[in-house]
């Protein structure tokens, strides 16, 4: 192994994502000479051939599988579970900002107090006031557009411009919702748009609707084009690519002291020493990395004596609708594609009575690509009149995605499996999960109303799930906040209880996890913990 003993960075940050890139940036901008390991490649959006039509990809309709070694840049899992869950991690400069649908929703003062308002999971060890002016700040860094609706459900945040109008199918759903007494409102989103606001390698959004199959221009916040040339820029940043971080190191005192980790181009293995380390690998991968980290002080893995690593996993139950407008079939195709969803209906589930579950639900509109027609599979027959009919319909799509909250519980977990390991050595992730009956009830809940909206607006509903499933990338917790140190890994500031100078900032440190997208609250958190980390190497605590 290669120890590089003559450089002891000030702070390691293990991932480039939305987490990575706050903290990265924060940092640096503190003094702090820090390095950061990303285990991906940089990813050029012309190798993605992001404008193609679906039929001009070659490999149009294939899946990528995380379990074949055809795809490297996928991380490798096994889900040993009871229910279907979907995970989705990649390695890359950047992470999933990359392709993200930039939706920033923050949470209410009520998604921080679920046992203090519903009697279920744990309150989170911080408040909505206490987060409420970093979400600004990290607000206008990205910067989000958006409307003031002055709904509780989700707080107004700092919107620089309007968003892309509603098109003509969400404005016949909005007129549909307020017939039930409903409201759809414009959507927020970390988008640029319009011509008054450009910034430096980035160009407003011109609607090719590709926000999640990475956003060429730069329309979308992502790490790779504001914050990490932002930690660049101070000269304080180290960025290492294609390193793969196989093993956080303690000292004699049982702290943080290095990084090792494996050159994806050469499988040479090499210490990174630094004085703190933070972790921000994404809820799986970060538990994984912390559960393979064991030494003789910490034989159950890193900050993990309690035996809470790894549990807790949840995340959003997912329900795609997909329907099509009876006053818009048939009618002259335009061009709908935007910037996916400019639709967003927030939780309302609570303001219609006892339901008979916690939790809560919304709804976004329209994500899906209007490029693909997705009625196809869905629809009898064939030749002349099969293809009419796949004309006709698709300019009526409409559709929603309906995001559940799921309960945090102990046994919902992941675990590492010594003798299941990927082609670098490294024990894979297993995961252990299975929904409870108050998830499935809110799931056919939120499936109902989703319906009744449909019913309401005039559709012809194509699809429909079956039976619940998740996350859609929106996984949490497995590394959770807590005031408790014998029930959670972390405190408010995201630093382990048992090792001051670690730190997990992504969204495994989540106490519980409402209906709303996920990542403008990993940036505030990563921004929040960067500050005390700032403030306790002032005072010589780390």
């Amino acid at each position: 192994m290669n120890i590089a003993k003559r450089k002891i960075y000030d702070a390691c940050v293990i991932g480039s994502g939305a987490a990575g890139g706050f903290m990265a940036k924060e940092l640096t901008e503190a003094g702090a000479k820090t390095i950061l390991l990303e285990a991906g490649r940089r990813v050029e959006p012309a190798e993605l051939a992001v404008h193609d039509y679906p039929y001009e990809l070659p490999r149009r309709g294939f899946y990528p599988n995380p379990h074949t070694p055809l795809y490297p840049d996928f991380p490798r899992y096994e889900n040993q579970g009871r229910d279907p869950v979907g995970i989705s991690t990649l390695r890359a400069l950047g992470g999933r900002t990359l392709h993200w649908n930039a939706a920033v929703f923050r949470f209410s003062e009520d998604d921080f107090r679920e046992r203090s308002l519903n009697g279920v999971e744990e309150d989170w060890p911080l408040s909505y006031r206490e987060l409420a002016p970093i979400y600004s700040y990290v607000e206008r860094i990205l910067p989000v557009c958006g409307t003031r609706e002055n709904l509780k459900e989700v707080p107004d945040g700092e919107f620089y411009a309007p968003p892309p109008r509603l098109r003509c199918s969400e404005q016949i759903a909005k007129k549909a919702c307020e017939k039930l007494g409903l409201r759809l409102i414009p959507t927020r989103k970390a988008l640029l748009v319009g011509r008054s606001k450009s910034l430096a390698g980035r160009a407003p959004c011109h609607y090719c609707g590709h926000c999640m199959s990475v956003c060429d221009v730069g329309a979308i916040f992502t790490s790779t084009n504001t914050t990490i040339p932002q930690a660049l820029a101070t000269g304080n940043l180290t960025l290492r690519t294609n390193a793969l971080a196989r093993q956080i190191l303690v000292d004699e005192r049982g702290r943080a002291s290095g990084v090792v980790v494996i050159d994806r181009t050469t499988n040479k293995e090499e210490e990174i020493r630094a004085r703190v380390v933070v972790v921000s690998c994404a809820t799986v991968e970060s538990a994984r990395l912390l559960l393979n980290s064991r030494s003789e002080k910490f034989p159950n893995g890193l900050g993990n004596s309690n035996d809470v690593v790894g549990r807790y996993l949840h995340g959003h139950s997912v329900s795609n609708l997909t329907g099509y407008l009876t006053d818009l079939v048939g009618t002259p195709p335009v061009n709908n594609d935007g910037a996916n969803d400019h639709g967003y209906i927030p939780r309302f589930n609570h303001l219609r009575g006892q339901r008979g579950y916690a939790g809560g639900f919304h709804m976004q509109t329209q994500y899906l690509s209007f490029m693909h027609p997705h009625h196809v599979r869905s629809l009898p027959g064939f030749g002349s009149s099969f293809k009419k009919r796949v004309r006709d319909l698709h300019p009526a799509l409409l559709h929603f995605g309906g995001f559940g909250k799921v309960l945090a519980r102990p046994e919902n977990r992941v675990l590492v499996d010594r003798s299941k390991t990927d082609s670098y050595g490294i024990p894979i992730p297993i995961i252990k999960f299975e929904f409870c009956d108050n998830d499935r009830l809110l799931f056919r809940d939120m499936v109902a109303n989703m319906e009744e909206i449909y019913h309401t607006a005039g559709i012809e509903l194509v699809s429909k799930p079956s039976d619940v499933s998740g996350f859609a990338s929106h996984e949490v917790g497995t590394c959770r906040m807590g005031t408790n140190p014998k029930t959670s890994v972390l405190n408010s500031y995201c630093q382990s209880h048992e090792v001051p100078n670690l730190f997990v900032v992504d969204g495994s440190s989540f106490t519980t996890f409402p209906e709303k997208n996920p990542t403008l609250t990993i940036m505030a958190l990563a921004v929040r913990s960067a500050r005390y980390i700032a403030e306790e190497r002032r005072k010589g605590n780390l």
